[in-house]
């Protein structure tokens, strides 16, 4: 089973590479789930995906500013996967200065079935002045659920240029933005 994988790119005309690493989370106190989970049953959110993807890039300055946009599919649904407490309107689950990837999703309840995201390095050509996203790079990750217990799914690159045939869903989520 493939867990890390590197995604180079290239943008503003340098180059960068992301790694990506998924590992079970073996001690979901350690994790801080109990901040999102209060009555936290460890044992029942342990083994589920700890996803990271830290960026290196030559970019310098505003050069170096870009975001991420997940994509989850879940029982046969798909949705973008938004920050709970910020704005729905713009897509991003992060968007600032070299900014690193991080996602533990843990839903032990949930009926057996994958859950997958596509998650996506995106630009802001301009940077703040419009609206504008466009893909540079792109990676899948994910779990099987079996009663209650998750199975890490293979880390892969993703073309990045296809927004993996989420664009339609992002467009009618996010009416305000234009996806490249």
């Amino acid at each position: 089973m493939r867990r890390e994988t590197s995604v180079p790119f290239e943008t503003r005309g340098h180059r960068g590479l992301i790694s990506v690493r998924v590992i079970p989370n073996d001690d979901p106190w350690a994790s801080g789930h109990q901040l999102v989970v209060p009555d936290l049953n460890a044992e029942a959110y342990r083994g589920f995906p700890i996803c990271t993807a830290a960026l290196r890039y030559h970019g310098q300055g505003v050069q170096a500013i870009m975001g991420w946009i997940q994509v989850v599919t879940n029982g046969g649904s798909a949705r973008v996967d938004l920050v709970p407490n910020l704005s729905n309107v713009d897509p991003f689950s992060s968007y600032g200065y070299l900014p690193t990837f991080f996602d533990a999703p843990a839903y032990p309840d949930d009926p057996d079935g994958t859950w997958r995201a596509d998650t996506f390095l995106v630009v802001v050509p301009d940077v703040i002045r419009s609206r504008v996203v466009e893909p540079i790079a792109a990676f899948s990750w994910g779990y099987e659920l079996y009663s209650g217990r998750p199975e890490l799914l293979d880390v892969g690159a993703l073309p990045a240029k296809g927004w993996a045939g989420h664009r339609e869903l992002l467009e009618a989520g996010h009416p305000a933005w234009t996806f490249v």
